[in-house]
């Protein structure tokens, strides 16, 4: 019989299939009982709508295995989304799928590499923990089941556009990470009987379609919630926190849209206020910029390289000014 992949059961709505599901997207995706979806392990240089992925055994982009915390090793850990995982950056096009600068990387790979430079003699990790297409639900879920083997030395945290997109269903209703809801979905992952009886049975069920208004995948006030507790989280296992407000280019493109990044933002930023938790926020990099800062973009919602390299420079300049490296010398990082 042919093979009934998880990722086409766990994935039902429209706007979750267009993202992850479809022909042209589901290349380097496979599924997942407590995410639904994921990056494939061992990707090697695959080429994905315009970008270039590579994915380790553990299904980081990252180009070294990552297990438990070697010792004396200082690991930075960046949760989000596809800004974080580092969608086009850097850009290739199908007929040269190979022919792109190395140099043009995410800002998890950039901090890595100038943190390195700049503390030759210690064991520096810094990489992505993001999936395109990631809300704050599903990136607290994941660090909650994660973070306890990572053992991060810091969090960067950060999440905007898919919590504010719109959807049938929020997330917390269409990703239920209950241990029912999970483990009825890693029977249908790891066996083939289980997966084609769900189908066989989905295709029977006379569903009636049913129109629903449209809400965003995470409200407001579930977006802070999920953020603070991220941020508690990673703080009670010892690790620093940085929380990045969303990339975001212009309110011209799309009005209502730009309005619902602004609200998100200015919520989180006053939230995290509040708890005195390092917040970050480009101006460069918002759409109050926007008139300018088209350079800094490839597209209406993500940082191009350069854009990559602001956040990077930013960063490390937040992480200089409050002291949150420990002893590690911090670079200054010129983008």
């Amino acid at each position: 019989m042919t093979r009934v992949e998880s990722l086409d059961l766990f994935v039902n709505t429209a706007q979750q299939k267009m993202q992850v599901a479809s022909p042209q997207q589901s290349t380097i995706f496979e599924g997942d009982p407590l995410l639904l979806w994921r990056l494939k392990p061992n990707l090697d240089h695959v080429y994905w709508d315009f970008t270039n992925v590579s994915t380790n055994a553990q299904s980081f982009r990252a180009d070294y295995p990552i297990g438990r915390k070697p010792p004396g090793t200082f690991r930075i850990v960046c949760l989000g989304d596809s800004v974080t995982f580092g969608y086009r950056v850097p850009p290739v096009w199908p007929e040269k799928p190979n022919d792109y600068n190395p140099e043009w990387q995410p800002y998890p790979m950039l901090l890595e590499k100038e943190l390195r430079k700049a503390n030759p003699n210690r064991s520096i990790e810094v990489f992505p923990m993001a999936v395109p297409g990631y809300t704050s639900h599903q990136g607290l879920a994941w660090l909650r089941r994660d973070i306890g083997y990572l053992q991060p030395d810091m969090v960067i945290a950060s999440f905007g556009w898919n919590d504010a997109s719109l959807s049938d269903a929020p997330d917390r209703e269409l990703i239920d990470t209950g241990r029912v809801s999970v483990a009825g979905r890693w029977l249908i992952d790891h066996s083939q009987a289980i997966a084609h009886a769900t189908r066989w049975f989905r295709s029977r069920k006379d569903v009636k379609p049913v129109v629903r208004t449209p809400v965003p995948r995470v409200s407001q006030k579930d977006y802070v919630d999920n953020f603070n507790a991220i941020v508690r989280l990673a703080k009670d296992h010892g690790a620093a926190v940085i929380v990045i407000g969303a990339p975001y280019r212009d309110s011209v493109t799309n009005p209502p849209e730009a309005q619902l990044m602004t609200q998100y933002r200015a919520w989180l930023k006053s939230d995290m206020a509040k708890n005195q938790t390092p917040y970050l926020e480009i101006l460069e990099l918002t759409e109050a910029a926007g008139s300018v800062n088209q350079g800094f973009f490839g597209e209406l919602i993500h940082p191009n390289h350069m854009g990559h390299r602001l956040m990077a420079s930013e960063l490390l300049e937040l992480m200089s000014q409050q002291h949150l490296l420990k002893d590690l010398k911090v670079p200054v990082f010129v983008p």
